[in-house]
Protein backbone atom coordinates (compact mmCIF):
# COMPACT_ATOMS: atom_id res chain seq x y z
CA UNK A 1 0.00 0.00 0.00
CA UNK A 2 1.40 3.39 -1.01
CA UNK A 3 1.96 6.01 1.67
CA UNK A 4 -0.96 8.25 0.61
CA UNK A 5 -3.29 5.27 0.42
CA UNK A 6 -2.14 4.07 3.82
CA UNK A 7 -2.68 7.48 5.42
CA UNK A 8 -6.11 7.71 3.82
CA UNK A 9 -7.01 4.23 5.08
CA UNK A 10 -5.89 5.08 8.61
CA UNK A 11 -7.93 8.28 8.56
CA UNK A 12 -11.04 6.40 7.46
CA UNK A 13 -10.44 3.78 10.16
CA UNK A 14 -10.21 6.45 12.86
CA UNK A 15 -13.36 8.12 11.58
CA UNK A 16 -15.20 4.79 11.57
CA UNK A 17 -14.25 4.25 15.17
CA UNK A 18 -15.31 7.77 16.18
CA UNK A 19 -18.65 7.35 14.42
CA UNK A 20 -19.49 3.76 15.34
CA UNK A 21 -17.39 3.05 18.44
CA UNK A 22 -15.69 -0.18 19.45
CA UNK A 23 -18.63 -2.42 18.59
CA UNK A 24 -18.86 -0.97 15.09
CA UNK A 25 -15.45 -2.35 14.11
CA UNK A 26 -14.31 -5.87 13.34
CA UNK A 27 -11.75 -7.26 15.76
CA UNK A 28 -8.95 -6.92 13.22
CA UNK A 29 -9.90 -3.25 12.70
CA UNK A 30 -9.73 -2.54 16.43
CA UNK A 31 -6.34 -4.17 16.65
CA UNK A 32 -5.21 -2.41 13.47
CA UNK A 33 -6.23 0.93 14.96
CA UNK A 34 -4.16 0.21 18.05
CA UNK A 35 -1.16 -0.80 15.96
CA UNK A 36 -1.24 2.43 13.92
CA UNK A 37 -0.34 4.31 17.10
CA UNK A 38 3.05 2.63 17.28
CA UNK A 39 3.78 1.39 13.72
CA UNK A 40 4.07 4.51 11.60
CA UNK A 41 5.34 3.54 8.16
CA UNK A 42 3.71 0.20 7.50
CA UNK A 43 0.31 -1.22 6.62
CA UNK A 44 -1.05 -2.72 9.87
CA UNK A 45 -4.05 -4.67 8.59
CA UNK A 46 -2.03 -7.77 7.73
CA UNK A 47 -0.20 -7.66 11.07
CA UNK A 48 -3.50 -7.36 12.93
CA UNK A 49 -4.96 -10.35 11.11
CA UNK A 50 -1.83 -12.43 11.74
CA UNK A 51 -1.98 -11.62 15.45
CA UNK A 52 -5.62 -12.64 15.65
CA UNK A 53 -4.96 -15.83 13.73
CA UNK A 54 -2.26 -16.78 16.24
CA UNK A 55 -3.89 -15.63 19.49
CA UNK A 56 -7.60 -16.06 18.55
CA UNK A 57 -8.91 -12.78 20.02
CA UNK A 58 -7.92 -9.23 20.97
CA UNK A 59 -7.76 -10.35 24.59
CA UNK A 60 -5.47 -13.19 23.61
CA UNK A 61 -3.17 -10.77 21.81
CA UNK A 62 -2.80 -8.22 24.59
CA UNK A 63 -2.34 -10.90 27.27
CA UNK A 64 0.13 -13.03 25.30
CA UNK A 65 3.76 -13.32 26.29
CA UNK A 66 5.92 -10.58 24.76
CA UNK A 67 8.25 -13.12 23.18
CA UNK A 68 5.32 -14.86 21.49
CA UNK A 69 3.95 -11.57 20.17
CA UNK A 70 7.32 -10.70 18.66
CA UNK A 71 7.28 -13.90 16.59
CA UNK A 72 4.61 -12.34 14.38
CA UNK A 73 6.11 -10.76 11.26
CA UNK A 74 6.15 -6.98 11.50
CA UNK A 75 5.96 -6.86 15.30
CA UNK A 76 9.04 -5.52 17.06
CA UNK A 77 9.96 -5.00 20.73
CA UNK A 78 8.24 -1.59 20.99
CA UNK A 79 5.00 -2.87 19.51
CA UNK A 80 4.90 -5.99 21.70
CA UNK A 81 5.58 -3.88 24.79
CA UNK A 82 2.82 -1.44 23.81
CA UNK A 83 0.30 -4.27 23.44
CA UNK A 84 1.41 -5.85 26.70
CA UNK A 85 1.00 -2.59 28.61
CA UNK A 86 -2.56 -2.24 27.30
CA UNK A 87 -3.34 -5.76 28.48
CA UNK A 88 -1.86 -5.17 31.92
CA UNK A 89 -3.80 -1.91 32.33
CA UNK A 90 -7.10 -3.64 31.52
CA UNK A 91 -6.46 -6.51 33.93
CA UNK A 92 -5.06 -4.17 36.58
CA UNK A 93 -8.14 -1.96 36.56
CA UNK A 94 -10.42 -4.98 36.65
CA UNK A 95 -8.50 -6.30 39.66
CA UNK A 96 -8.68 -2.91 41.39
CA UNK A 97 -12.48 -2.94 41.09
CA UNK A 98 -12.74 -6.56 42.21
CA UNK A 99 -10.79 -5.90 45.43
CA UNK A 100 -13.62 -3.72 46.80
CA UNK A 101 -16.33 -6.35 46.35
CA UNK A 102 -17.69 -9.00 48.71
CA UNK A 103 -16.69 -12.11 46.79
CA UNK A 104 -19.40 -14.22 48.38
CA UNK A 105 -22.09 -11.99 46.89
CA UNK A 106 -23.58 -12.67 43.45
CA UNK A 107 -22.23 -9.40 42.03
CA UNK A 108 -18.82 -9.93 43.57
CA UNK A 109 -18.58 -13.47 42.20
CA UNK A 110 -19.61 -12.33 38.72
CA UNK A 111 -17.01 -9.55 38.66
CA UNK A 112 -14.36 -11.94 39.92
CA UNK A 113 -15.09 -14.42 37.12
CA UNK A 114 -14.81 -11.66 34.51
CA UNK A 115 -11.46 -10.59 35.95
CA UNK A 116 -10.13 -14.16 36.00
CA UNK A 117 -11.10 -14.75 32.37
CA UNK A 118 -9.11 -11.65 31.39
CA UNK A 119 -6.22 -12.47 33.69
CA UNK A 120 -5.40 -16.16 33.19
CA UNK A 121 -8.34 -17.58 31.23
CA UNK A 122 -6.73 -16.75 27.90
CA UNK A 123 -3.22 -18.00 28.70
CA UNK A 124 -1.74 -20.87 26.69
CA UNK A 125 0.01 -22.42 29.69
CA UNK A 126 -1.62 -23.62 32.89
CA UNK A 127 -1.25 -21.45 35.99
CA UNK A 128 -2.48 -21.83 39.55
CA UNK A 129 -3.58 -18.69 41.36
CA UNK A 130 -4.61 -18.29 44.98
CA UNK A 131 -6.84 -15.39 46.03
CA UNK A 132 -6.54 -14.61 49.73
CA UNK A 133 -9.53 -12.99 51.48
CA UNK A 134 -10.06 -11.20 54.78
CA UNK A 135 -12.96 -11.74 57.20
CA UNK A 136 -15.16 -9.48 55.04
CA UNK A 137 -14.55 -11.68 51.98
CA UNK A 138 -12.49 -8.99 50.23
CA UNK A 139 -9.19 -9.62 48.47
CA UNK A 140 -6.03 -8.98 50.46
CA UNK A 141 -3.69 -10.69 48.01
CA UNK A 142 -3.86 -12.30 44.58
CA UNK A 143 -0.90 -14.51 43.72
CA UNK A 144 0.11 -16.94 40.99
CA UNK A 145 1.93 -19.57 43.03
CA UNK A 146 2.50 -22.38 40.56
CA UNK A 147 2.82 -22.94 36.82
CA UNK A 148 2.37 -26.11 34.83
CA UNK A 149 -0.02 -29.05 35.02
CA UNK A 150 -1.73 -28.91 38.40
CA UNK A 151 -0.83 -31.93 40.55
CA UNK A 152 1.02 -32.72 43.75
CA UNK A 153 4.39 -32.39 42.09
CA UNK A 154 3.68 -28.75 41.23
CA UNK A 155 1.36 -27.44 43.94
CA UNK A 156 3.03 -27.32 47.35
CA UNK A 157 0.39 -27.22 50.12
CA UNK A 158 2.85 -25.82 52.65
CA UNK A 159 3.44 -22.72 50.52
CA UNK A 160 -0.29 -22.02 50.27
CA UNK A 161 -0.73 -22.37 54.02
CA UNK A 162 2.29 -20.17 54.72
CA UNK A 163 0.97 -17.42 52.43
CA UNK A 164 -2.47 -17.69 54.01
CA UNK A 165 -1.06 -17.23 57.50
CA UNK A 166 1.28 -14.42 56.39
CA UNK A 167 -1.58 -12.46 54.78
CA UNK A 168 -3.81 -13.12 57.82
CA UNK A 169 -6.44 -14.54 55.52
CA UNK A 170 -9.72 -16.05 56.62
CA UNK A 171 -10.62 -17.50 53.25
CA UNK A 172 -9.03 -18.48 49.96
CA UNK A 173 -10.18 -19.17 46.42
CA UNK A 174 -8.13 -21.41 44.14
CA UNK A 175 -8.10 -20.62 40.45
CA UNK A 176 -6.44 -22.28 37.52
CA UNK A 177 -6.94 -22.21 33.78
CA UNK A 178 -7.47 -25.02 31.30
CA UNK A 179 -5.94 -23.84 28.00
CA UNK A 180 -7.66 -26.72 26.19
CA UNK A 181 -11.05 -25.14 26.89
CA UNK A 182 -12.30 -28.31 28.61
CA UNK A 183 -13.36 -27.04 32.02
CA UNK A 184 -14.18 -30.35 33.65
CA UNK A 185 -11.89 -30.89 36.67
CA UNK A 186 -9.53 -33.82 36.49
CA UNK A 187 -9.33 -36.46 39.19
CA UNK A 188 -6.10 -34.81 40.39
CA UNK A 189 -7.84 -31.41 40.53
CA UNK A 190 -10.53 -32.83 42.79
CA UNK A 191 -8.17 -34.82 45.03
CA UNK A 192 -5.84 -31.86 45.54
CA UNK A 193 -8.74 -29.52 46.30
CA UNK A 194 -10.25 -31.75 48.97
CA UNK A 195 -6.85 -32.38 50.57
CA UNK A 196 -6.14 -28.64 50.68
CA UNK A 197 -9.57 -27.93 52.15
CA UNK A 198 -8.85 -30.28 55.06
CA UNK A 199 -5.38 -28.81 55.57
CA UNK A 200 -6.59 -25.19 55.50
CA UNK A 201 -9.41 -25.96 57.94
CA UNK A 202 -6.76 -26.92 60.50
CA UNK A 203 -5.33 -23.39 60.43
CA UNK A 204 -8.77 -21.72 60.42
CA UNK A 205 -8.72 -20.71 56.75
CA UNK A 206 -11.77 -21.58 54.68
CA UNK A 207 -11.47 -22.77 51.10
CA UNK A 208 -14.40 -20.92 49.51
CA UNK A 209 -14.09 -22.18 45.96
CA UNK A 210 -11.85 -23.61 43.28
CA UNK A 211 -12.56 -22.07 39.89
CA UNK A 212 -11.35 -23.36 36.53
CA UNK A 213 -11.45 -20.72 33.80
CA UNK A 214 -11.05 -20.34 30.08
CA UNK A 215 -11.43 -17.18 28.02
CA UNK A 216 -15.18 -17.73 27.63
CA UNK A 217 -16.40 -19.77 30.56
CA UNK A 218 -15.71 -21.19 34.02
CA UNK A 219 -16.33 -24.14 36.31
CA UNK A 220 -16.91 -23.62 40.04
CA UNK A 221 -16.29 -26.45 42.50
CA UNK A 222 -18.67 -24.77 44.95
CA UNK A 223 -21.47 -24.26 42.43
CA UNK A 224 -21.14 -27.91 41.39
CA UNK A 225 -21.09 -29.10 45.02
CA UNK A 226 -17.54 -30.45 44.90
CA UNK A 227 -16.77 -28.11 47.81
CA UNK A 228 -19.18 -27.67 50.68
CA UNK A 229 -18.87 -25.36 53.66
CA UNK A 230 -21.21 -24.07 56.32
Amino acid sequence: MEKNQMLGHRKRLREKYLNLGYKGLYDYEVLELILTSIIKLRDCKGIAKDLLKEFKSIGGVIRADIKDIEKIKGVGPETSLYLKVIGDIIVGESYRETRTLDLKSLKGKSELINYLKEDIGILKSEEFKVIFLNSNNMIVSDEILFKGTIDRSVVYPRKIVERGIYTKSKGVIFVHNHPSGNLQPSKKDIELTLEMQDLLDKVDIRLLDHIIVSEDSHFSFYENELIKYY
